[in-house]
């Protein structure tokens, strides 16, 4: 298993009521290939240029580990997702974990190691 980043962009346009399922439904899946160590409600933010009509975009972070065979069907999984309008999955090396865990206040590198 691997530590991994993922960022989604929910159109502007989804009621709170869909973004919650959206998220939940990101969330259960992760959860059933791996598991979610932190994750992050940005919240609506203006995008930096115009993505299928919208001009803000709901963001939320997950950093969770999983196999290289979920991030494939994760991937998938968003780009079937008409409401997610954009997404990235960035693998985290373990240098990184010390400036997360510092940043966020939790124990990523530990958690990492577990496993």
């Amino acid at each position: 298993m691997s530590f991994y980043e993922t960022l989604i962009v929910i159109s502007q346009t989804v009621s709170e009521e869909e973004k919650q399922q959206i998220i939940s439904s990101y969330e259960n899946f992760l959860r059933r290939e791996g598991r979610i160590i932190y994750q992050i409600n940005w919240g609506k933010k203006k995008l930096a240029y115009i993505i299928n009509k919208n001009i803000f975009g709901i963001y939320h972070i997950f950093y969770c580990k999983i196999l290289k065979s979920s991030v494939k069907n994760l991937e998938q999984k968003l780009n079937q997702d008409e409401k997610v309008i954009r997404f990235l999955i960035l693998k985290i090396k373990k240098k990184a974990l010390n400036y997360l865990a510092a940043k966020f206040n939790i124990t990523l590198k530990k958690k990492f190691q577990d496993e």
